[in-house]
């Protein structure tokens, strides 16, 4: 197999969150959980990744502004100790002017994102449970624009959201706003189980590209989608960074209990979790060399794996993503998967991957 360097890792400061989305994959709680790791196990876990060649570091949850003293804490120990550049994720909601004052917290990544789960504040709100979520995200995207941050807005269309966005759009463009990322909702977490009613349709898909592409050229406005978002939505821009999936071949998800998982989209899917930090002493290359999941998945993407060549479901997999054919797939195919099923891929190991 090739050599793998653990290039981007993604990992969860806390398990809190002042919203309840419909669709985390997080699953993210209001109150504090006992076994969310700390700040120094934190800093113990990154610094064995910069030995494995960490080059990027992104800081989520949860929503990361709940403890902003934890956030900056491990941003400002990425920047001095490890000498990574940084990015973060946020709902938008808790964002102040006093974060993105030179010097403060904000100020600390290169990439900052607000997601938006719809156009408009009904529909967004829906989403989040929680009124007025829509007003607080833009209000949190306009302070961290006008602050001359770099900021990055996403969307993440869903049924009956998809032709919305279309009238948000120049709304952005009027606050400063200058990327904008499509994400596909991805079968994990909360989503796994309202997936099929909350996935947008085809048709949906395709006005809502269509939508961002002409708002793209119109307002000048970077459209841009990762590689698992472009394979139903394949004429928007390349993603730095995602020309093909990436999951588990130089990145990995680490949620805020120590669950390690190929990438993101993964982190809300059981069946991909590679181990647990905590349990196994925080030895991480463990985990990144020696994973059967992990190895499987690497496996699937170089069409290495027999046992997938006969089965109807292997260009969700092989030539698209492994989240989706996980969290879609039927029962009877589940039992003859090896992603889904231990003993089928203990099968496939202990014969074809040395």
């Amino acid at each position: 197999m090739p050599s793998y360097v653990l290039e981007h890792i993604d990992i969860e400061v806390n398990h809190r969150c002042n919203l309840a989305c419909r669709h985390c994959s997080a699953r993210a709680v209001k109150g504090r959980t006992p076994d969310e790791l700390t700040i120094e196990e934190i800093k113990e876990i990154l610094s064995k990744a910069k030995k494995l060649g960490l080059r990027k570091v992104g800081l989520t949850g949860g929503e990361p502004l709940v403890d902003v003293p934890k956030l900056e804490a491990i941003a400002r120990f990425c920047i001095n100790e490890l000498e990574v550049p940084l990015h973060t994720h946020t709902n938008g909601t808790m964002v102040t002017e006093d974060m993105c004052r030179v010097g403060e917290v904000l100020t600390l990544f290169e990439s900052i994102s607000v997601t938006f789960l719809a156009g408009d504040a009904e529909a967004h709100d829906y989403m989040t449970k929680f009124r007025g979520s829509f007003e607080k995200a833009f209000r949190g995207a306009e302070i961290i624009a006008k602050a001359g941050l770099p900021l990055t807005c996403y969307y993440i269309p869903t049924h009956g959201t998809c032709k919305g966005y279309k009238d948000l759009t120049p709304k952005l463009r009027d606050i400063g706003v200058k990327r904008i990322r499509a994400m596909a909702l991805a079968p994990s977490g909360r989503a796994r189980h309202i997936y099929g009613e909350t996935a947008p349709l085809d048709d949906e898909l395709r006005e809502f590209e269509k939508d961002l592409l002409e708002a793209g050229s119109q307002l000048g406005i970077q459209m841009e989608a990762g590689y698992c978002t472009r394979l139903s939505m394949h004429r928007l821009a390349v993603l730095n960074g995602h020309e093909k999936c990436m999951s588990g071949i130089n990145r990995v998800h680490i949620n805020s209990k120590g669950d390690v998982f190929p990438c993101t989209a993964a982190s809300g899917v059981k069946e991909l979790r590679l181990g647990n930090l905590k349990k196994n002493g925080f030895h991480l290359e463990d985990l990144w060399f020696s994973s059967e999941i992990i190895k499987l998945i690497r496996e699937i993407h170089n069409g290495g794996i027999s046992a997938c060549a006969k089965c109807s479901r292997k260009p969700k997999c092989r030539a698209g993503c492994t989240v989706n054919a996980c969290g879609t797939m039927s029962e009877e195919t589940r039992l003859m998967c090896p992603l889904t099923n231990s003993r089928v891929r203990s099968a496939i190991f202990s014969c074809h991957v040395s």
